[in-house]
């Protein structure tokens, strides 16, 4: 008859605590997480579990009842793997969970379709493992499940525990990897036959439950390494307590067998007695700090750390020097292995910038932002400390901005120590992990907050030197940037007068032509003796001044143009060839006459651009025209090309080339490969000038490459030249390099800056 079965008590006895834990989970968490959700409904399937396990070994029931409570035993431990692998997924903050959950649930309807001999395919699974009954069956495919998932489960785990180096979150992890193998171990003790191993693993599945609730619930778990530290402490103590007296007692036994008088044998152990009590107390604590020492490195004297940091710090004004000092002395105390010191300035919108100072270890020195209402600075800055294992788990702390989360993170430290100067956040005291993977205790914190408070004057005070510091460099760099400005302006100065004597040379030079061959022409038809020849003569006299005239005011007139970014261009499909050859022939006869050599090549396979066939042939022109001008007879330029690419945003490619134009010529000294694009600028003394476009050193009024930079920057390109120096005697030559985007952009000056730089582009 059914009546008080202790094996069905105790299987089922957990199903109450299981009940238990889901109020206590309802209560701490709700079900605002998949986390608790899963678990949640782990306890339910768990209940369940219990239930039907101990239906399945109840006696004196009707005999179906057993039948039923077995198949819900069997479905049940197929689902619990599921979950419990879900679980661990989500407890570890990894991703998979809903595919898990997914093929975790394929696999409960497989179970379930063997089960109930669906397709024959528990008949089949029966024959292929040549199993005598079909519950046998469906027991074996239950368990490869099981053993695949919890296996899963415990493998990840593992993985994670060695991966992680942060103390405490290696030991919350390590408290789910107990409660793996609990509950890993108590379901296997169930599966197997016989009521007391099931009663065994029905207990030993609870601890594990019970453990990872714990887990789950808490966010302050003990660490597993003391509690170990410490059992192992008190049992090696009181082993040797225990051996210390059992020896006393055996000497005191010997030694009465050698004495005839009784009251000398009381004296005997009232002097053993008082040794003991003398002895068993140092004796103990000598024991303990020698497993400190093996487990944990030993200990540190509080006290006397305080006197090392206070000193070391003293006096103190150079920033690094301050932080590299106060994280040495804290790590020969605390073996720490890394640490910074954070500083914290507000800043005009609001903000709060956070600017690292690296004391030890390698430490990312970008800055960041935060908010100073946010629960983080808000927490510090009422001088409370901060684990990154708070920030990483508590909900307060997860609500913070992602951005600042993710900054502390990447620091790599564990324990931040608010420094304070009249109740204002002046600093934060960064640290790592300790050299023996030790959690910080509350007497680590406590010491650190209290070197903290004496850190906050000296850092103080080399704020303010390192302030001062910075502000005389930045008048120092201001200072010279104004002398460099002033040169520059001098310069510019100079070449507007300069522009302005030149300009009216070049001006007056066609004009005196154009009148003395008008006077000419007057006095021959005065005289009436004007032959064809004369005339043709005057009349090209008049037409080169013309011309020359003309291209001097057309080349003013782009130079305004471009100044005032008025610069008109008609849009059409080029060869870069064809550009480069109508540049390049302009000065054919030139370069013919002063023996010059000028080779183009790699020009050929370039992409076509878009742009201004005329604007462009006379940018090449200019370029040209320059080199030929001051490279010497018998010299020689070249011409070539490449395509450039270039990644831009949302996966886009940018498409360029890149025209470089080298000679043999002078050179260009380093102060001046900038100012030649400027207007008005030109190298060398004006008395030097000649109207000769293509002498040696003959310039003109300083249009020509101000003029081309306009219309390649009006073209979305950039130009810029590259020189060792000028040097009349040995010719170090320049080069100047082109580089045109092969999709014209509708706004070119905006693309300038952030497409191109003044150094060559990544290759092809």
């Amino acid at each position: 008859m059914f009546g008080f079965q202790t094996p069905v008590i105790v299987i089922a006895g957990p199903a109450i605590i299981y009940v238990v834990l889901i109020l206590l989970t309802l209560r701490k968490r709700g079900l605002d997480s998949w986390l608790h959700r899963v678990f949640f409904l782990y306890l339910l399937i768990g209940i369940v579990w219990a239930i039907g396990k101990s239906l399945s070994i109840s006696l004196g029931l009707y005999p179906l009842i057993p039948t039923y409570g077995t198949l819900i035993a069997t479905d049940t431990l197929a689902i619990l793997p599921v979950l419990l692998t879900v679980l661990t997924i989500l407890f570890l903050e990894r991703s998979g969970a809903q595919w898990t959950g997914v093929i975790g649930g394929a696999w409960v309807a497989f179970v379930m379709l063997v089960d109930s001999n669906a397709f024959g395919l528990n008949l089949a699974f029966q024959n292929s493992l040549r199993l005598s009954t079909p519950a046998e069956a469906t027991n074996a495919v239950v368990l490869m499940g099981w053993s695949g998932f919890t296996g899963g489960a415990t493998v990840l785990t593992v993985w994670d525990y060695i991966r992680i180096q942060r103390p405490l979150h290696r030991n919350r992890i390590l408290y789910w990897l107990m409660a793996l193998v609990l509950i890993s171990v108590g379901e296997g003790l169930t599966m197997s036959p016989g009521e007391t191993t099931a009663q065994i693993g029905a207990f030993t599945r609870l601890l594990g439950v019970l453990m990872m609730a714990y887990a789950m619930l808490s966010y302050y778990l003990p660490s597993v390494r003391n509690v170990v530290r410490q059992g192992f402490a008190a049992m090696v103590s009181t082993l040797v307590t225990a051996t210390l007296f059992l020896g006393s007692f055996e000497l005191l036994r010997w030694l009465i067998q050698f004495m005839p008088n009784p009251n000398m044998a009381l004296v005997s152990a009232i002097v053993m007695a008082v040794l003991l009590t003398i002895l068993v107390t140092p004796l103990r604590r000598a024991t303990r700090n020698l497993v400190d020492k093996l487990f944990m490195g030993g200990g540190y004297d509080s006290a006397r750390a305080l006197r090392d940091y206070s000193a070391a710090i003293t006096n103190i004004l150079d920033l690094d020097m301050l932080v590299t000092m106060a994280v040495g002395v804290i790590s020969e105390s605390l073996e720490v292995q890394r640490g910074a010191l954070l500083l914290t300035t507000e800043r005009e919108d609001g903000r709060t910038e956070m600017r690292i100072v690296p004391g030890m270890g390698e430490v990312d020195t970008l800055p960041a932002d935060f908010d100073p209402n946010g629960p983080i600075l808000s927490h510090l800055q009422a001088g409370q400390r901060l684990l990154q294992y708070e920030i990483d788990l508590l909900p307060q702390f997860r609500a913070a901005p992602y951005e600042e989360r993710a900054w502390l993170n990447q620091l790599k430290m564990e324990l931040y120590v608010p420094i304070r100067r009249q109740s204002m956040l002046v600093g934060i005291l960064a640290l790592g992990s300790k050299a023996n993977e030790a959690p910080y205790t509350t007497q680590d914190q406590d010491v650190l907050s209290t070197l903290a408070d004496q850190t906050a004057v000296a850092l103080q005070n080399a704020r303010l030197v390192s302030d001062l510091k910075a502000l005389n460099a930045d008048m120092t760099d201001l200072n010279d940037e104004l002398v460099s400005t002033n040169r520059r302006l001098e310069k510019l100065d100079a070449a507007k007068t300069n522009f302005i004597q030149i300009a009216s040379h070049e001006l007056r030079t066609p004009i005196t032509q154009v009148r003395g061959y008008a006077d000419i022409m007057a006095d021959a038809v005065q005289t009436g003796t004007p032959t064809p020849a004369q005339m043709a003569q005057i009349s090209q006299g008049i037409s080169r001044a013309s011309v020359r005239l003309e291209e001097i005011i057309s080349a003013m007139l782009d130079a305004s143009q471009i100044d005032i970014e008025s610069l008109n261009l008609n849009r059409t499909l080029l060869s870069v060839m064809t550009v480069v050859r109508m540049a390049a022939d302009n000065y054919s006869s030139a370069i013919q006459q002063r023996r010059q050599t000028l080779t183009v090549h790699d020009l050929e396979g370039l992409p076509p651009i878009e742009g201004d066939l005329q604007r462009l042939c006379q940018a090449f022109s200019n370029l040209i025209g320059n080199c030929v001008k001051y490279t010497p007879d018998g010299g020689s330029i070249a011409i070539a090309g490449r395509p450039l690419r270039e990644s831009g945003g949302h996966g886009t490619v940018n498409e360029f080339i890149e025209i470089t134009i080298a000679d043999t010529g002078i050179g260009i000294d380093p102060d001046d490969q900038e100012l030649i694009f400027d207007t008005f600028y030109r190298v060398g003394s004006p008395d030097l000038h000649s109207t000769g476009s293509t002498k040696f050193k003959g310039a003109g009024p300083g249009l020509g490459l101000p003029i081309a930079r306009g219309v390649i920057r009006a073209h979305g390109g950039r130009v810029w030249v590259e020189s060792p120096g000028h040097n009349e005697t040995t010719f170090p030559g320049s080069t100047f390099h082109i580089v045109l985007p092969v999709s014209m952009p509708e706004a070119a000056a905006n693309v300038i800056a952030s497409a191109m730089a003044p150094t060559p582009v990544t290759g092809k």
